[in-house]
């Protein structure tokens, strides 16, 4: 499918710290299959910065409306610790800014499945 960095940047220009593993099509529609490559996490109740992986796992974000036909992004993103030993929160999840929001399926203007 040609250079997927190429393909990412016009498929998801305003995603920072998404790399495009994947292309293709299934019944008529693309499947981009990606990951988050972002180093560390700020924790949003601390701001400790975190590198410590907990765990990873996929999601599956809603239909994009790309040239006439629809994109389903499966991205794999991960879990990490929050070590501050007076915070709450154990684990955060990371974001592709530009692509996803914490507790959301799908980034702004994207139809839910």
């Amino acid at each position: 499918m040609g250079n997927l960095s190429a393909l990412k940047e016009m498929l998801f220009p305003d995603a920072v710290g998404m790399v495009l593993d994947r292309l293709t099509e299934m019944d008529g529609m693309v499947v981009a299959e990606a990951h988050s490559a972002v180093p560390e996490l700020i924790c949003p109740d601390c701001a400790t910065v975190s590198r410590r992986v907990h765990s990873r796992y996929g999601r599956r974000l809603a239909e994009y409306p790309v040239g006439g036909g629809q994109v389903v992004v499966k991205l794999g993103v991960r879990r990490f610790f929050c070590d501050a030993a007076g915070c709450g929160r154990r684990t955060v999840v990371e974001q592709v800014e530009g692509l996803t929001t914490r507790y959301a399926r799908a980034g702004p203007g994207a139809k839910t499945l």
